[in-house]
Protein backbone atom coordinates (compact mmCIF):
# COMPACT_ATOMS: atom_id res chain seq x y z
CA UNK A 1 0.00 0.00 0.00
CA UNK A 2 2.75 2.38 1.01
CA UNK A 3 4.51 1.42 -2.19
CA UNK A 4 1.43 2.35 -4.18
CA UNK A 5 1.05 5.64 -2.35
CA UNK A 6 4.65 6.53 -3.10
CA UNK A 7 3.97 5.87 -6.73
CA UNK A 8 0.93 8.06 -6.75
CA UNK A 9 2.86 10.95 -5.18
CA UNK A 10 5.56 10.63 -7.83
CA UNK A 11 2.92 10.81 -10.47
CA UNK A 12 1.53 14.05 -9.12
CA UNK A 13 5.00 15.55 -9.07
CA UNK A 14 5.48 14.50 -12.66
CA UNK A 15 2.20 16.01 -13.71
CA UNK A 16 3.33 19.27 -12.18
CA UNK A 17 6.65 19.08 -14.04
CA UNK A 18 4.95 18.18 -17.27
CA UNK A 19 2.51 21.03 -16.76
CA UNK A 20 5.34 23.52 -16.21
CA UNK A 21 7.21 22.36 -19.32
CA UNK A 22 4.07 22.51 -21.46
CA UNK A 23 3.15 25.89 -20.05
CA UNK A 24 6.62 27.27 -20.84
CA UNK A 25 6.56 25.78 -24.33
CA UNK A 26 3.06 26.99 -25.20
CA UNK A 27 3.68 30.39 -23.61
CA UNK A 28 6.87 30.84 -25.61
CA UNK A 29 5.18 29.75 -28.84
CA UNK A 30 2.41 32.25 -28.20
CA UNK A 31 4.89 35.08 -27.55
CA UNK A 32 7.06 34.30 -30.57
CA UNK A 33 4.17 33.95 -33.02
CA UNK A 34 4.28 34.84 -36.04
CA UNK A 35 7.99 33.72 -35.90
CA UNK A 36 8.97 35.73 -38.99
CA UNK A 37 9.77 38.47 -40.09
CA UNK A 38 11.99 39.01 -37.10
CA UNK A 39 11.09 42.66 -36.53
CA UNK A 40 7.47 41.66 -35.98
CA UNK A 41 8.57 39.33 -33.20
CA UNK A 42 11.21 41.17 -31.18
CA UNK A 43 12.28 44.79 -30.96
CA UNK A 44 15.50 45.30 -32.87
CA UNK A 45 18.37 47.52 -31.80
CA UNK A 46 19.89 50.33 -33.83
CA UNK A 47 22.49 48.02 -35.38
CA UNK A 48 19.80 45.70 -36.76
CA UNK A 49 16.97 47.96 -37.86
CA UNK A 50 18.79 51.16 -38.63
CA UNK A 51 17.91 54.55 -37.24
CA UNK A 52 19.55 57.74 -36.09
CA UNK A 53 22.43 58.00 -33.67
CA UNK A 54 23.42 61.41 -32.36
CA UNK A 55 26.03 62.71 -30.00
CA UNK A 56 25.02 65.98 -28.33
CA UNK A 57 26.93 68.55 -26.38
CA UNK A 58 25.45 71.07 -23.98
CA UNK A 59 26.81 74.56 -24.56
CA UNK A 60 29.24 75.71 -21.88
CA UNK A 61 29.03 72.39 -20.04
CA UNK A 62 32.79 71.86 -20.18
CA UNK A 63 33.38 75.14 -18.31
CA UNK A 64 31.09 74.25 -15.39
CA UNK A 65 32.17 72.94 -12.01
CA UNK A 66 31.82 69.19 -11.54
CA UNK A 67 28.60 69.33 -9.51
CA UNK A 68 26.80 71.77 -11.77
CA UNK A 69 27.99 69.87 -14.83
CA UNK A 70 26.61 66.53 -13.70
CA UNK A 71 23.36 68.17 -12.62
CA UNK A 72 23.00 69.92 -15.99
CA UNK A 73 23.73 66.73 -17.90
CA UNK A 74 21.23 64.80 -15.79
CA UNK A 75 18.57 67.41 -16.51
CA UNK A 76 19.37 67.39 -20.21
CA UNK A 77 19.10 63.59 -20.32
CA UNK A 78 15.83 63.58 -18.40
CA UNK A 79 14.25 66.22 -20.62
CA UNK A 80 15.49 64.73 -23.90
CA UNK A 81 14.43 61.26 -22.81
CA UNK A 82 11.04 62.62 -21.86
CA UNK A 83 10.57 64.32 -25.22
CA UNK A 84 11.56 61.24 -27.17
CA UNK A 85 9.23 59.04 -25.16
CA UNK A 86 6.34 61.42 -25.69
CA UNK A 87 7.16 61.45 -29.37
CA UNK A 88 6.55 57.72 -29.37
CA UNK A 89 9.69 56.05 -30.72
CA UNK A 90 10.39 52.61 -29.27
CA UNK A 91 13.55 51.36 -27.47
CA UNK A 92 15.36 54.63 -27.68
CA UNK A 93 18.36 55.21 -25.51
CA UNK A 94 19.63 58.46 -24.05
CA UNK A 95 22.73 58.31 -21.90
CA UNK A 96 25.97 60.00 -20.91
CA UNK A 97 28.73 59.44 -23.40
CA UNK A 98 32.42 60.17 -22.95
CA UNK A 99 32.05 62.13 -19.73
CA UNK A 100 30.08 65.22 -20.73
CA UNK A 101 28.38 64.42 -23.98
CA UNK A 102 25.04 62.73 -24.51
CA UNK A 103 24.41 59.82 -26.81
CA UNK A 104 20.94 59.45 -28.30
CA UNK A 105 20.03 56.26 -30.19
CA UNK A 106 16.73 56.25 -32.04
CA UNK A 107 16.17 52.84 -33.66
CA UNK A 108 13.68 52.94 -36.50
CA UNK A 109 13.82 56.72 -36.88
CA UNK A 110 14.46 57.66 -40.47
CA UNK A 111 14.55 61.43 -40.40
CA UNK A 112 17.53 62.97 -38.60
CA UNK A 113 16.13 66.47 -39.21
CA UNK A 114 12.99 65.67 -37.24
CA UNK A 115 15.01 64.10 -34.45
CA UNK A 116 17.26 67.16 -34.34
CA UNK A 117 14.24 69.46 -34.09
CA UNK A 118 12.70 67.40 -31.35
CA UNK A 119 15.85 67.26 -29.26
CA UNK A 120 17.28 70.67 -29.97
CA UNK A 121 14.16 72.77 -29.38
CA UNK A 122 15.12 74.86 -26.42
CA UNK A 123 11.47 75.97 -26.28
CA UNK A 124 12.17 78.93 -24.06
CA UNK A 125 8.72 80.37 -23.56
CA UNK A 126 8.40 83.95 -22.37
CA UNK A 127 5.51 86.33 -21.88
CA UNK A 128 6.59 89.97 -22.28
CA UNK A 129 4.84 93.29 -22.72
CA UNK A 130 4.62 94.57 -26.29
CA UNK A 131 5.14 98.34 -26.61
CA UNK A 132 4.91 98.67 -30.36
CA UNK A 133 4.25 96.31 -33.25
CA UNK A 134 5.07 96.77 -36.92
CA UNK A 135 2.82 95.57 -39.72
CA UNK A 136 5.42 94.47 -42.30
CA UNK A 137 9.04 93.25 -42.16
CA UNK A 138 10.09 96.59 -43.71
CA UNK A 139 8.84 98.65 -40.77
CA UNK A 140 11.59 100.31 -38.82
CA UNK A 141 11.18 100.21 -35.04
CA UNK A 142 14.06 100.97 -32.75
CA UNK A 143 14.24 100.63 -28.96
CA UNK A 144 14.12 104.02 -27.23
CA UNK A 145 15.17 102.84 -23.79
CA UNK A 146 17.28 100.02 -22.35
CA UNK A 147 14.12 98.35 -21.03
CA UNK A 148 12.91 97.78 -24.60
CA UNK A 149 14.19 95.24 -27.08
CA UNK A 150 13.50 94.50 -30.74
CA UNK A 151 12.28 91.00 -31.64
CA UNK A 152 10.65 89.75 -34.82
CA UNK A 153 7.91 87.27 -35.58
CA UNK A 154 8.23 84.38 -38.02
CA UNK A 155 7.54 86.61 -41.00
CA UNK A 156 10.19 89.06 -39.87
CA UNK A 157 7.74 91.74 -38.67
CA UNK A 158 9.42 93.76 -35.86
CA UNK A 159 8.03 94.07 -32.32
CA UNK A 160 9.22 96.32 -29.55
CA UNK A 161 8.96 94.30 -26.36
CA UNK A 162 9.92 94.87 -22.76
CA UNK A 163 13.14 93.20 -21.60
CA UNK A 164 11.37 92.22 -18.39
CA UNK A 165 10.19 88.60 -18.58
CA UNK A 166 6.76 88.47 -16.98
CA UNK A 167 6.28 84.71 -17.15
CA UNK A 168 8.32 81.74 -18.38
CA UNK A 169 7.65 78.16 -19.48
CA UNK A 170 8.14 77.07 -15.87
CA UNK A 171 4.60 78.34 -15.26
CA UNK A 172 3.08 75.64 -17.48
CA UNK A 173 1.58 72.35 -16.40
CA UNK A 174 0.52 71.26 -19.88
CA UNK A 175 0.67 72.16 -23.55
CA UNK A 176 -1.56 70.47 -26.12
CA UNK A 177 -1.98 70.84 -29.87
CA UNK A 178 -5.33 72.17 -31.13
CA UNK A 179 -6.23 72.99 -34.69
CA UNK A 180 -7.57 76.51 -34.68
CA UNK A 181 -11.31 77.00 -35.16
CA UNK A 182 -11.37 80.04 -37.42
CA UNK A 183 -10.40 79.37 -41.01
CA UNK A 184 -9.12 82.90 -41.37
CA UNK A 185 -6.24 82.19 -39.03
CA UNK A 186 -3.11 81.84 -41.11
CA UNK A 187 -1.51 79.25 -38.84
CA UNK A 188 -4.02 76.46 -38.59
CA UNK A 189 -2.49 75.06 -35.44
CA UNK A 190 -2.39 76.31 -31.90
CA UNK A 191 -0.85 75.07 -28.71
CA UNK A 192 -3.27 75.43 -25.83
CA UNK A 193 -1.39 76.25 -22.64
CA UNK A 194 -2.42 75.29 -19.16
CA UNK A 195 -0.72 76.97 -16.22
CA UNK A 196 0.13 75.38 -12.92
CA UNK A 197 -1.30 77.15 -9.87
CA UNK A 198 1.69 79.40 -9.32
CA UNK A 199 1.86 80.21 -13.02
CA UNK A 200 -1.84 81.02 -13.15
CA UNK A 201 -1.52 83.32 -10.12
CA UNK A 202 1.34 85.19 -11.83
CA UNK A 203 -0.65 85.34 -15.07
CA UNK A 204 -3.70 86.78 -13.31
CA UNK A 205 -1.63 89.52 -11.69
CA UNK A 206 0.04 90.35 -15.04
CA UNK A 207 -3.40 90.78 -16.62
CA UNK A 208 -4.51 93.09 -13.82
CA UNK A 209 -1.25 95.08 -13.95
CA UNK A 210 -1.21 95.63 -17.69
CA UNK A 211 -4.95 96.11 -18.01
CA UNK A 212 -7.24 95.87 -21.01
CA UNK A 213 -6.03 97.16 -24.35
CA UNK A 214 -2.35 96.38 -23.73
CA UNK A 215 -0.55 93.83 -25.87
CA UNK A 216 1.06 90.77 -24.34
CA UNK A 217 3.77 89.06 -26.41
CA UNK A 218 4.05 85.28 -26.39
CA UNK A 219 7.63 84.57 -27.34
CA UNK A 220 9.28 81.23 -28.07
CA UNK A 221 13.05 81.05 -28.49
CA UNK A 222 13.20 84.82 -29.07
CA UNK A 223 10.61 84.73 -31.84
CA UNK A 224 7.26 86.45 -31.32
CA UNK A 225 4.55 83.88 -32.00
CA UNK A 226 1.56 85.95 -31.06
CA UNK A 227 0.88 89.30 -29.45
CA UNK A 228 -2.75 89.27 -28.37
CA UNK A 229 -4.41 92.42 -27.09
CA UNK A 230 -5.68 91.87 -23.54
CA UNK A 231 -9.48 91.91 -23.61
CA UNK A 232 -11.59 93.55 -20.94
CA UNK A 233 -13.44 90.27 -20.43
CA UNK A 234 -10.34 88.32 -19.35
CA UNK A 235 -9.31 91.13 -16.99
CA UNK A 236 -12.76 90.84 -15.40
CA UNK A 237 -12.34 87.07 -15.06
CA UNK A 238 -8.94 87.54 -13.43
CA UNK A 239 -10.47 90.08 -11.04
CA UNK A 240 -13.54 88.03 -10.13
CA UNK A 241 -12.41 84.42 -10.28
CA UNK A 242 -8.71 84.81 -9.56
CA UNK A 243 -6.11 82.38 -10.89
CA UNK A 244 -8.55 79.52 -11.47
CA UNK A 245 -10.36 81.57 -14.09
CA UNK A 246 -7.25 82.10 -16.18
CA UNK A 247 -5.54 78.76 -15.66
CA UNK A 248 -6.27 77.75 -19.20
CA UNK A 249 -7.41 79.66 -22.23
CA UNK A 250 -4.05 80.99 -23.37
CA UNK A 251 -2.58 79.63 -26.53
CA UNK A 252 0.33 80.00 -28.89
CA UNK A 253 -0.95 80.48 -32.41
CA UNK A 254 0.63 81.08 -35.80
CA UNK A 255 2.08 77.58 -36.13
CA UNK A 256 2.12 76.30 -39.66
CA UNK A 257 2.15 72.52 -39.44
CA UNK A 258 0.73 69.97 -37.08
CA UNK A 259 4.12 68.27 -36.86
CA UNK A 260 5.79 71.48 -35.75
CA UNK A 261 3.05 72.15 -33.22
CA UNK A 262 3.48 68.63 -31.88
CA UNK A 263 7.24 68.97 -31.46
CA UNK A 264 6.83 72.38 -29.78
CA UNK A 265 4.14 71.12 -27.44
CA UNK A 266 6.35 68.20 -26.42
CA UNK A 267 9.26 70.56 -25.79
CA UNK A 268 7.06 72.83 -23.68
CA UNK A 269 5.62 69.95 -21.66
CA UNK A 270 8.99 68.36 -21.01
CA UNK A 271 10.41 71.70 -19.93
CA UNK A 272 13.04 73.93 -21.46
CA UNK A 273 16.56 72.57 -21.76
CA UNK A 274 18.83 74.14 -19.11
CA UNK A 275 21.41 74.94 -21.79
CA UNK A 276 21.29 74.92 -25.57
CA UNK A 277 22.48 71.66 -27.10
CA UNK A 278 24.20 71.15 -30.40
CA UNK A 279 24.68 68.00 -32.40
CA UNK A 280 28.37 67.12 -32.49
CA UNK A 281 28.04 63.96 -34.49
CA UNK A 282 25.16 62.35 -36.28
CA UNK A 283 24.99 59.09 -38.16
CA UNK A 284 22.05 57.57 -39.88
CA UNK A 285 22.41 53.82 -39.71
CA UNK A 286 20.79 52.39 -42.80
CA UNK A 287 18.51 49.43 -42.30
CA UNK A 288 20.28 47.80 -45.27
CA UNK A 289 23.22 47.12 -42.99
CA UNK A 290 20.59 45.94 -40.55
CA UNK A 291 18.85 43.64 -43.06
CA UNK A 292 22.18 42.16 -43.94
CA UNK A 293 23.15 41.69 -40.30
CA UNK A 294 19.82 40.10 -39.50
CA UNK A 295 20.13 37.74 -42.45
CA UNK A 296 23.68 36.79 -41.54
CA UNK A 297 23.01 36.55 -37.84
CA UNK A 298 19.90 34.45 -38.34
CA UNK A 299 21.73 32.27 -40.88
CA UNK A 300 24.49 31.70 -38.35
CA UNK A 301 21.95 30.78 -35.68
CA UNK A 302 20.07 28.49 -38.09
CA UNK A 303 23.17 26.74 -39.44
CA UNK A 304 24.69 26.27 -35.98
CA UNK A 305 21.34 25.03 -34.76
CA UNK A 306 20.92 22.48 -37.57
CA UNK A 307 24.51 21.23 -37.40
CA UNK A 308 24.15 20.61 -33.70
CA UNK A 309 20.78 18.87 -34.17
CA UNK A 310 22.36 16.55 -36.77
CA UNK A 311 25.51 15.97 -34.71
CA UNK A 312 23.56 15.09 -31.56
CA UNK A 313 21.38 12.67 -33.51
CA UNK A 314 24.42 10.99 -35.08
CA UNK A 315 26.42 10.81 -31.88
CA UNK A 316 23.80 10.08 -29.25
CA UNK A 317 21.12 8.48 -31.41
CA UNK A 318 17.92 8.39 -29.38
CA UNK A 319 19.40 10.44 -26.55
CA UNK A 320 20.22 13.02 -29.19
CA UNK A 321 16.48 13.42 -29.75
CA UNK A 322 16.09 14.39 -26.10
CA UNK A 323 18.92 16.93 -26.35
CA UNK A 324 17.46 18.33 -29.55
CA UNK A 325 14.01 18.75 -28.05
CA UNK A 326 15.63 20.55 -25.11
CA UNK A 327 17.51 22.80 -27.53
CA UNK A 328 14.40 23.69 -29.51
CA UNK A 329 12.58 24.48 -26.28
CA UNK A 330 15.43 26.73 -25.16
CA UNK A 331 15.41 28.69 -28.42
CA UNK A 332 11.70 29.28 -27.88
CA UNK A 333 12.39 30.33 -24.30
CA UNK A 334 15.09 32.84 -25.35
CA UNK A 335 12.97 34.54 -28.02
CA UNK A 336 9.84 34.35 -25.89
CA UNK A 337 11.66 36.04 -23.01
CA UNK A 338 12.99 38.78 -25.31
CA UNK A 339 9.40 39.51 -26.32
CA UNK A 340 8.11 39.25 -22.77
CA UNK A 341 10.67 41.63 -21.25
CA UNK A 342 10.51 43.95 -24.27
CA UNK A 343 14.26 43.47 -24.55
CA UNK A 344 16.02 44.75 -27.63
CA UNK A 345 17.81 42.32 -29.92
CA UNK A 346 21.19 43.61 -31.13
CA UNK A 347 24.00 42.04 -33.15
CA UNK A 348 25.90 41.07 -29.98
CA UNK A 349 22.58 39.66 -28.74
CA UNK A 350 22.59 37.28 -31.70
CA UNK A 351 26.10 36.22 -30.62
CA UNK A 352 24.69 35.54 -27.16
CA UNK A 353 22.05 33.27 -28.70
CA UNK A 354 24.67 31.30 -30.62
CA UNK A 355 26.57 30.82 -27.36
CA UNK A 356 23.34 29.69 -25.70
CA UNK A 357 22.91 26.93 -28.29
CA UNK A 358 26.31 25.58 -27.34
CA UNK A 359 25.56 25.81 -23.63
CA UNK A 360 22.27 23.96 -23.87
CA UNK A 361 23.89 21.07 -25.68
CA UNK A 362 26.81 21.14 -23.27
CA UNK A 363 24.47 20.77 -20.30
CA UNK A 364 22.77 17.79 -21.93
CA UNK A 365 26.07 16.14 -22.84
CA UNK A 366 27.30 16.38 -19.25
CA UNK A 367 24.08 14.74 -18.03
CA UNK A 368 24.12 12.00 -20.69
CA UNK A 369 27.73 11.04 -20.00
CA UNK A 370 26.94 10.79 -16.29
CA UNK A 371 23.84 8.71 -16.96
CA UNK A 372 25.84 6.36 -19.20
CA UNK A 373 28.46 5.93 -16.47
CA UNK A 374 25.78 5.08 -13.93
CA UNK A 375 24.22 2.60 -16.34
CA UNK A 376 27.57 0.87 -16.78
CA UNK A 377 27.75 0.20 -13.07
CA UNK A 378 24.77 -2.07 -13.61
CA UNK A 379 21.93 0.16 -12.42
CA UNK A 380 18.53 -0.10 -14.07
CA UNK A 381 17.87 2.53 -16.76
CA UNK A 382 15.59 4.63 -14.53
CA UNK A 383 17.95 4.45 -11.56
CA UNK A 384 20.83 5.41 -13.85
CA UNK A 385 18.87 8.43 -15.11
CA UNK A 386 18.01 9.51 -11.59
CA UNK A 387 21.51 9.25 -10.13
CA UNK A 388 23.06 10.61 -13.34
CA UNK A 389 21.01 13.78 -12.98
CA UNK A 390 21.73 14.08 -9.28
CA UNK A 391 25.47 13.69 -9.79
CA UNK A 392 25.74 16.15 -12.67
CA UNK A 393 23.61 18.73 -10.89
CA UNK A 394 26.46 20.41 -9.00
CA UNK A 395 28.69 20.55 -12.10
CA UNK A 396 25.88 22.15 -14.10
CA UNK A 397 24.94 24.65 -11.42
CA UNK A 398 28.56 25.71 -10.85
CA UNK A 399 29.24 26.27 -14.52
CA UNK A 400 25.97 28.05 -15.21
CA UNK A 401 25.79 30.20 -12.11
CA UNK A 402 29.25 31.67 -12.79
CA UNK A 403 28.10 32.50 -16.34
CA UNK A 404 24.92 34.03 -14.97
CA UNK A 405 26.88 36.22 -12.56
CA UNK A 406 29.10 37.36 -15.44
CA UNK A 407 26.00 38.20 -17.48
CA UNK A 408 24.56 40.22 -14.59
CA UNK A 409 27.78 42.19 -14.14
CA UNK A 410 27.88 42.95 -17.87
CA UNK A 411 24.23 43.99 -17.75
CA UNK A 412 24.82 46.42 -14.89
CA UNK A 413 28.09 47.93 -16.06
CA UNK A 414 28.01 47.54 -19.83
CA UNK A 415 26.98 49.97 -22.54
CA UNK A 416 24.29 49.27 -25.14
CA UNK A 417 25.88 46.51 -27.24
CA UNK A 418 27.41 44.71 -24.25
CA UNK A 419 24.08 44.78 -22.47
CA UNK A 420 22.45 43.31 -25.57
CA UNK A 421 24.86 40.39 -25.32
CA UNK A 422 24.34 40.02 -21.56
CA UNK A 423 20.53 39.93 -21.87
CA UNK A 424 20.39 37.03 -24.32
CA UNK A 425 23.20 35.23 -22.50
CA UNK A 426 21.46 35.55 -19.14
CA UNK A 427 18.11 34.36 -20.48
CA UNK A 428 19.90 31.53 -22.30
CA UNK A 429 21.65 30.29 -19.15
CA UNK A 430 18.43 30.13 -17.17
CA UNK A 431 16.70 28.51 -20.12
CA UNK A 432 19.36 25.87 -20.66
CA UNK A 433 19.29 24.90 -16.98
CA UNK A 434 15.52 24.56 -17.10
CA UNK A 435 15.70 22.51 -20.29
CA UNK A 436 18.40 20.15 -19.06
CA UNK A 437 17.19 19.65 -15.50
CA UNK A 438 13.43 19.67 -16.00
CA UNK A 439 12.55 18.98 -19.63
CA UNK A 440 15.28 16.46 -20.52
CA UNK A 441 14.79 14.62 -17.25
CA UNK A 442 11.07 14.37 -17.80
CA UNK A 443 11.65 12.93 -21.29
CA UNK A 444 14.24 10.41 -20.08
CA UNK A 445 12.25 9.26 -17.08
CA UNK A 446 8.72 9.32 -18.39
CA UNK A 447 8.78 9.17 -22.15
CA UNK A 448 10.58 5.84 -22.19
CA UNK A 449 13.80 7.20 -23.65
CA UNK A 450 15.77 5.69 -20.76
CA UNK A 451 15.51 2.26 -22.35
CA UNK A 452 17.87 3.41 -25.08
CA UNK A 453 20.80 4.29 -22.81
CA UNK A 454 23.70 2.08 -23.99
CA UNK A 455 24.72 -0.50 -21.37
CA UNK A 456 28.34 -0.65 -22.35
CA UNK A 457 30.61 1.50 -24.45
CA UNK A 458 30.20 0.77 -28.14
CA UNK A 459 33.25 -1.05 -29.57
CA UNK A 460 33.69 1.56 -32.29
CA UNK A 461 34.77 4.28 -29.91
CA UNK A 462 37.38 2.19 -28.02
Amino acid sequence: MAQHHHHHHMARNDWIRLGVVLLVAVGALYLVYPFWPLQDVVQLGLDLQGGVRMVLEGEGVDEMGADLRSETIDRLITIIDNRINQYGLANTEVRVFGGDRILVSLPGATDPEEARQLIGQTALLEFRRVYDAGTSPLDDLSPTSSSHELLRNREGVPFLVGTEILLTGAALSDAAVRSSQSLTAAGQFQIALEFNQEGAQQFASILLDLGAGEQLGIILDNTVYSAPVIQESIVQVARNQGWRGVQDGSSISGIRSQEEARILAIALRAGALPVAVRVVEETTVGPTLGDDSIRRGMMTIAIGFLLILVYMMAFYRVLGVVANLALILNMLIVFGALVLFRAVLTLPGIAGIILTIGMTVDANVIVFERVKEERRTGKSPLAAVRSGFEKSLSTLLDANITTLITALILLLLGTGPIRGFAITLGIGVVGSLFCALVASRLLLEKAGFSGFIPVRVAEASE
